[in-house]
This record gives structure tokens, C-alpha cells and sequence, in this order.
């Protein structure tokens, strides 16, 4: 990769993405943001792009090795992000029982901070998806 490209690249992969950075609504572009991400080891960001493209399997793998770093560095609302993430991937998988223990957990840690509203929104449409697919 060259010097002007990482230049270019490391701040937008240390933004979040899906919300700010216009290159990342670009249609057809997630195979050159996934090559990216796996050269810099930006996990979370990685693994909501393999969700996105349907590799949910390795998503789950690598937020497993992510979950236990980010819990000995107790960076809370990181650990909301991957457990909001683990759940959405379970629900993919149709795997409803780990599903619901990741959004429980991705509670229990939003209830100890201040999440901001959309990621409030992000974990209540969870639990609504989970609550319609047990026709509760």
C-alpha cells in the first residue's frame, strides 16, 4: 500500500464509517474496505463489513478475540458496539438463544454509560427483531 493511500485511509478507518465517511456508501466498494481493514486490524469495522457481506461465520470469529480485549480494557461503549454486533450476526446464523445473550449483555453494559440515541435505537430494533421472531 502506498504512503499517500495510508495517508488517506487511516483516518477514515478510525471514524465511524457507516455514518460519516462518504466513501463508505459507495455500492461495490466493501471488498477494497475489508482488504483495508485486515491490513490495518480495525476488528470491529471488519466485522461489520463481512456481516454486510454475508461472511458471518469470520465475523463471529474475530469479535470473539475482540470481546475479551476490549473487556480487559473496559472501554464500554466499544463492548455495547460488539455485543450489538455479535447479537445481529447470531440472528443471521438464526442462532435466537446466543442472539439474545449478546443483546442482554450489550444492555447491561449501555446501562452503565451514556449511549448515545441511535445506538439506543440500534439496541431497541435488536430486541424487536428477536421479540417478532418468537411471535412475542
Amino acid at each position: 500500500m502506498t504512503p499517500q493511500l495510508l495517508e488517506f485511509v487511516i483516518p477514515l478507518l478510525e471514524m465511524d464509517l457507516s455514518f460519516s465517511c462518504p466513501v463508505a456508501k459507495i455500492p461495490g466498494k466493501s471488498a477494497l474496505q475489508i482488504a483495508l481493514c485486515k491490513e490495518m486490524r480495525v476488528e470491529v469495522r471488519l466485522a461489520t463489513l463481512l456481516m454486510e457481506n454475508k461472511e458471518f461465520s469470520e465475523a463471529l470469529t474475530l469479535l470473539s478475540s475482540s470481546v475479551k480485549e476490549v473487556r480487559r480494557l473496559d472501554d464500554k461503549l466499544l463492548l455495547v458496539d460488539i455485543e450489538l454486533l455479535e447479537s445481529k450476526l447470531h440472528f443471521s446464523l438464526r442462532n435466537l438463544p446466543k442472539a439474545k445473550a449478546a443483546l442482554i449483555a450489550a444492555r447491561t453494559a449501555a446501562n452503565a454509560i451514556y449511549v448515545p440515541p441511535a445506538q439506543q435505537g440500534a439496541i431497541d430494533l435488536q430486541s424487536g427483531l428477536l421479540h417478532a421472531e418468537e411471535k412475542d
